[in-house]
């Protein structure tokens, strides 16, 4: 029994290294605003998955592991993450049950809030710049929401992750 939970709890912990990997990796100047939110897409699907499991606290968690790995201010996106997670623990059962291409469309609208609040807690601390091209990032990563979605639904399955 306490094998089967260290490869589960081995497998969540994998799967975040993975999207913060993803989320630091660097990109060609011109393309950096095309970036999708791979760390936001995999949190929300572990929320809404397994709310009783993943929730604000891992938020909060990987948001302050995100600040110090990209240099940010600390707890910038730990504040970010925490909403978005307590907003989706909160609603869990209305999203759970929405059809994949309409939760696609909320992701586009949920990353770029995300950015939004990111540009306003920056604003507050220093002067700072909206890149209106990170719409782009956004909408990438609702295209990619269906196809994680199936991802990571399998991985949960072959790891017998149970809500």
């Amino acid at each position: 029994m306490n094998g089967r939970i260290f490869i589960q709890l081995f497998g969540l912990c994998a799967i975040f290294v993975i999207a913060l990997v993803l989320e630091i990796a660097p990109w060609p100047t011109g393309f950096q605003a095309l970036k999708p939110a791979w760390l936001v897409l995999v949190l929300t699907y572990w929320i809404l998955a397994l709310p009783t499991k993943i929730n604000v606290g891992t938020a909060f968690i990987l948001g302050v592991i995100w600040d110090v790995v990209i240099g940010s201010i600390l707890g910038l996106h730990g504040l970010v993450l925490s909403i978005l997670a307590y907003t989706l623990a909160r609603y869990n059962q209305i999203l759970a049950n929405l059809s994949l291409w309409t939760q696609s469309l909320l992701m586009i609208v949920v990353v770029f809030i995300l950015q939004l609040g990111i540009f306003l807690v920056e604003l507050c601390i220093h002067s700072t710049t909206f890149n209106w091209q990170e719409i782009f990032g956004a909408i990438i990563s609702g295209a990619l929401w269906p196809w994680l979605f199936l991802l990571l639904r399998r991985i949960q399955r072959q790891l017998g992750l149970n809500a």
